[in-house]
């Protein structure tokens, strides 16, 4: 019989821990989970879960959100102590539930290799790793909205974590995040005709 392990029976039972804490409350406000990607690198440490979360109806998101992100230090030697979560249209923009688990991993990835801090807003400037079909290449991570306040500060143990929203964005609404600020940016998305939460909106 083999039996899987993380690197040490301590972090196993600390990421369980974390699991069960993290996952209820996504359960609680999101319903059940339809599919789940583990995504790991072993030689850094890292053990991510991530969730799809399918739209209840046409008036509500279906949303992506990670376990263990948190648990995973960057690069620079600083812990994530974030999760994220990635709501969207239920279409999806067009887009398959495999095309954007594989752009979530590739963000999560970029954000352990290059990204110092969870400091927000941060923009990530348009990438040829978004979806085909999406117009919105670059991405704001940020303050969750309009989800539990729950979600806001996290207890596990010593650990305080919050979950961040990663909003994609056109590449308009990167400078404007850039040049003026995320009050800025608010402003622009209030007097827009289209969904924030729409991957495919004009890039006007």
């Amino acid at each position: 019989m083999q039996i899987n392990k993380m690197s040490s029976p301590e972090k196993a039972l600390d990421f369980d821990i974390r699991r069960t804490i993290i996952l209820s409350l996504y359960l609680k406000e999101w319903s059940m989970p339809e599919y789940r990607v583990i995504m790991t690198k072993p030689e850094m440490g890292v053990y991510i879960e991530i969730y799809y979360f399918p739209s209840m109806n046409d008036l509500t998101p279906a949303r992506f959100a990670t376990v263990g992100l948190s648990h995973s230090v960057r690069k620079s030697g600083k812990p994530s102590e974030t999760e994220w979560m990635l709501a969207l249209n239920p279409d999806m923009g067009q887009e398959s539930i495999d095309r954007v688990f594989s752009y979530f991993c590739d963000l999560i990835a970029h954000n352990l290799e290059h990204m110092r801090s969870s400091d927000v807003p941060r923009v990530m400037t348009e990438s040829a790793l978004a979806p085909e079909n999406w117009t919105t290449k670059a991405l704001l991570i940020d303050e969750l909205r309009g989800e539990s306040e729950d979600f806001e500060e996290i207890n596990i143990g010593e650990d305080i974590i919050s979950v961040l929203w990663v909003i994609p964005i056109t590449s308009k609404e990167a400078g404007i995040v850039l040049q003026d600020g995320i009050d800025a940016f608010d402003a622009y998305m209030e007097n827009l005709p289209y969904s924030i939460i729409d991957p495919t909106r004009p890039d006007e």
